[in-house]
């Protein structure tokens, strides 16, 4: 009995520590749009397709979320991307070549960064662009 009690206990131990480290809060997105840094969405149709949405926001939760630092980035972000959740909205600043092959994401109202490979960076551009 006490075996099955300390199985169970493990299990729900790792599937909450494996669930904090690979969710990074992107959930409950009803649209989505992506802009060069210096363009504005309101030219911009938005993707409320939810197989993209669910496409960008699970490339969005497995991203490395980085902690504890602060960057001061001498460039402009490449691209935006607005996030629209049921009620608040969300600008996320897409940095291509951050470090070689990686990207790093800012937002505008979380307090740490998110860093993505290359190829989720264009699989997440191509697929909102459309």
């Amino acid at each position: 009995m006490k075996r099955i009690i300390l199985t169970v206990i493990f299990v729900i131990l790792f599937g909450w520590i494996s669930y904090t480290m690979l969710y990074n809060g992107f959930s409950g997105v009803k649209n989505m749009s992506i802009q060069t840094y210096n363009g504005s969405f309101e030219d911009i149709e938005p993707v409320t397709n939810p197989k993209i949405i669910t496409t960008v926001t699970g490339i969005l939760n497995r991203a490395n979320k980085i902690t504890h630092t602060q960057y001061k980035i001498a460039v402009e972000p490449t691209y935006k991307i607005k996030l629209v959740y049921k009620d608040t909205k969300e600008v996320l600043y897409v940095h291509e070549g951050f470090d070689t092959n990686e990207t790093l994401i800012s937002s505008d109202s979380r307090d740490h960064y998110f860093k993505i490979n290359q190829n989720q960076t264009d699989s997440i551009v191509q697929l909102l662009s459309k």
